[in-house]
């Protein structure tokens, strides 16, 4: 039960920080692309490959959970980081 919840909770804060970082190089890539967006690009590469990098060392321990348990826990922890992120950000920054 608590490789459960332990597999829940960093499915949480990778959904958060995937979340988090589209929402920060959102501001700065966008049309017309120019310079300014390939900096962003250049600066959110090697962020997502260094958390893809960390998740597959988190998640080796969890290869006794089978696949669609895997699916079926991931799917309301999505929904709850979209509604945490969003509720964070409308305190935040006070978004309309």
């Amino acid at each position: 039960m608590m490789e459960y919840v332990r597999y829940s909770f960093y499915q949480f804060i990778l959904f958060c920080s995937f979340f988090v970082l589209n929402i920060i190089f959102d501001h700065y890539v966008s049309n017309p692309f120019t310079r300014v967006d390939t900096i962003a690009i250049l600066i959110g590469i090697p962020v997502v490959f260094l958390i893809l990098l960390l998740q597959s060392k988190l998640y080796k321990r969890f290869d006794s959970i089978k696949m669609w348990k895997k699916i079926m826990i991931s799917i309301p922890i999505l929904i709850i980081s979209i509604s945490f992120v969003g509720y964070m950000g409308y305190m935040v920054f006070g978004f309309r």
